[in-house]
Formats: structure tokens, C-alpha cells, sequence
């Protein structure tokens, strides 16, 4: 697998629209504020302005990570996206996991249970990430030279082993906070990364960001994303699996061929069940798995995700099966249930794929 050093709301044609139309009046951060990059501007697309030298990725080897089973996917301070392929770090003792889509990812040092997004953002730190389909196939340098007109503290900069435009905006009088903003362009795809912080933030947010910002990586872990609209959810799964049953509530994948029977499929291969649960006595997840009579111990349930979820490792509905399987309560009340079915004598390998799967789920 190969592995490399590698959707704010408003689009891109928007910001850069926004960005040709402001006052040239110089923005800069604050007096205490650590400049993330070596010169401010960005006079001509063709300049190239590099990180300052602490902020440089470290370089690694193309073999560092050789699959899905060693990227830390579930692990706090880590947050990996199979779907759109990056993986950043983030503060441990920070909150993530909150956010509807069209987020990607959001990071705070305040807690999401009593803060919502915009307090975060003017009593605290909120960093959030966005992708959106590069429509109109805009590079860096484009982007950049255009910013430049608005915004002249930009700069390209380097994430991950990728060209990227660094930008700081100032507030609005009324707004509270400042932000800067970093866009990037991979596979086809505008990544959207802001940082928007109270006026006098402490140094922790930007230790945050430039944590963020140095440990970003690129990668390429060939999934591709199950979004279901009419439950609102979605999930990752590896690219070229075969899909069959599909129903509304969700649908079932192998990587075995579908013209098998599950027995069959389960020989050598793996199978993956979503469906979503009414939940019509309206319990907490906890209690309604309890109700199930399933016989499993819930001492040891594993929040996945940041999500109110719980996953199950058994044995499964046949010898020789084992079953991995997550469990989240969403709205509504409903619950949502990924069931990943594989042989025993296979789980070292199918093991790390049900995880990568299950860490995918979203609402």
C-alpha cells in the first residue's frame, strides 16, 4: 500500500471571490502570536515560501506504514480518515467526534456537552476540517495569487509533502475570534483547514495547530465511502469489495465474490452488515443491548469514534466465525449496527480491516 508524507462551508469560488473583493489593508496576528511561516505574502504564484525549519515534516520512508492494520486508527490523539486519506494528530487531553457532516473533522479544547461550535470558536479553539471536490481543478498557486489581493499575511507552505495556501483573517469587529486557514489540493480534492480562536487565545491553540499542521500525512488506503441519506450515516469500506442486499436501512458487503452463498463467502473472505434499529422503547444503547439477551459482557464497551458507541468481539453465528461488530446510538434514538463477519483462522488479517471499518462510522 502505498503511503505518503501527505469542506469549509463556504466554497472555494466564494472565498476567492471574497478574497479579490477586500481592502488591501495588512492583517497580522497577534504581537505574541508564532509565525507559521517564514515570509508573510506570497507577491507571485511562482514563490515558493517554505515552513520555517521546526515546522518542516520529518521525512519518512515510503515503508513506514505498509497497511491499514498499522495506521493508529482509535487511538486518542490520533485521528485517521480512510475515506478522503490523511491522517493528523491532535492534543490528547482535546475533544473530537462532534460536528454533522458536511464536516470531516472537528477539534476543540473545550467540551463539545457544553459548548456549541461558535463559543468554542470565541471563548476558546476550534479547529475543523472540510474536503470538497476541486470542481474547477484550482492549484495552490492560483489560489494563493488570488488571496494575496485580500489577504496578504498568505503564504504556500508545506503539508505533508504537498503545496498548501496558509492564510490569517482577521474578525470582524462583531465576530470575537480570529482564524487562519490552510487549503490544500490532493487527489482531485480542496482541503479545507481552519483554526479560529478567541482573541487572546492561550499558547495551547496554537500548539494545537501547529501539532496538527506538522503531523499531517497523506495516504492511500484505497477506501471508499457508504453514505446513507436516508438514515444519515456513512461508512468506509476497501474499494473493490462487492455490494448485495441492499436495502434502505443499509446494505451488505463481502470481499468474496456475490454469487456465493454467505457460507461460502465466509470461508475465505470477510462480510459486513449495516442496519439501523428503531429502538422503539426508546433506551439507551447500554440498556437495549442488555434487552437483547446476546449473553456479552458490556464491562468493557469502547467508545468508537467519539460517537455514543459500543464494539462487540465474539464468536459468530457459525463455527469457526468471528464477529466484530459496533453498535451507536444516534438521532432519534435509532440504533446503527456494523456487523463484520470473518473466518477465525484470517482474523489477524480481517482483524485490522473490521476496526478501520467500524472507526470509519459517522453521522
Amino acid at each position: 500500500m502505498r503511503f505518503k508524507l501527505v469542506r469549509t462551508a463556504v466554497s472555494i469560488v466564494a472565498l476567492l471571490a471574497l478574497a479579490a473583493c477586500r481592502p488591501s489593508g495588512t492583517t497580522r496576528p497577534p504581537a505574541d502570536r508564532p509565525a507559521l511561516t517564514a515570509t508573510p505574502t506570497v507577491a507571485t504564484p511562482t514563490e515558493i515560501i517554505a515552513l520555517q525549519p521546526e515546522l518542516t515534516p520529518t521525512p519518512q520512508p515510503e515503508d513506514v506504514l505498509v497497511g491499514v492494520d498499522d495506521l493508529p486508527i482509535g487511538q486518542i490523539g490520533h485521528y485517521v480518515n480512510l475515506a478522503f486519506g490523511f491522517w493528523l494528530q491532535y492534543p490528547v487531553t482535546w475533544y473530537t467526534g462532534f460536528g454533522n457532516r458536511p464536516l470531516v473533522a472537528s477539534f476543540s479544547n473545550l467540551d463539545p456537552g457544553t459548548h456549541n461550535r461558535h463559543s468554542m470558536r470565541s471563548e476558546g479553539c476550534l479547529i475543523e476540517v472540510n474536503v470538497m471536490t476541486n470542481v474547477f481543478g484550482f492549484r495552490p498557486e492560483q489560489v494563493a495569487s488570488q488571496l494575496a489581493r485580500g489577504l496578504p499575511n498568505s503564504s504556500l507552505i508545506d503539508l505533508g509533502g504537498s503545496r498548501a495556501v496558509h492564510a490569517v483573517r482577521a474578525s470582524q469587529e462583531s465576530g470575537g475570534f480570529d482564524s487562519e486557514l490552510i487549503l490544500a489540493e490532493h487527489e482531485s480534492r480542496l482541503f479545507s483547514i481552519t483554526l479560529e480562536y478567541a482573541k487572546g487565545a492561550d499558547e495551547s491553540c496554537f500548539r494545537a495547530w501547529h501539532q496538527l499542521i506538522e503531523t499531517w500525512r497523506w495516504l492511500d488506503p484505497d477506501f471508499v465511502v457508504y453514505r446513507n441519506p436516508t438514515y444519515g450515516y456513512a461508512m468506509s469500506y476497501p474499494r473493490g469489495w462487492h455490494t448485495f442486499d441492499s436495502q434502505t436501512e443499509g446494505i451488505s458487503l463481502s470481499s468474496e465474490p456475490v454469487g456465493e452463498s454467505e457460507a461460502e463467502r465466509l470461508k475465505d473472505g470477510m462480510v459486513v452488515r449495516t442496519t439501523v434499529f428503531e429502538n422503539v422503547d426508546d433506551l439507551p444503547l447500554k440498556e437495549w443491548l442488555v434487552a437483547q439477551d446476546w449473553g456479552i459482557d458490556l464491562a468493557d464497551e469502547i467508545p468508537v469514534n467519539g460517537l455514543l458507541g459500543v464494539r462487540i468481539l465474539r464468536d459468530g453465528p457459525s463455527a469457526g466465525v468471528q464477529e466484530m461488530s459496533g453498535y451507536f446510538q444516534g438521532p432519534l434514538g435509532r440504533l446503527y449496527a456494523v456487523t463484520c463477519l470473518y473466518p477465525e483462522e484470517r482474523a489477524n488479517e480481517f482483524e485490522s480491516i473490521a476496526n478501520a471499518i467500524l472507526f470509519s462510522f459517522t453521522f
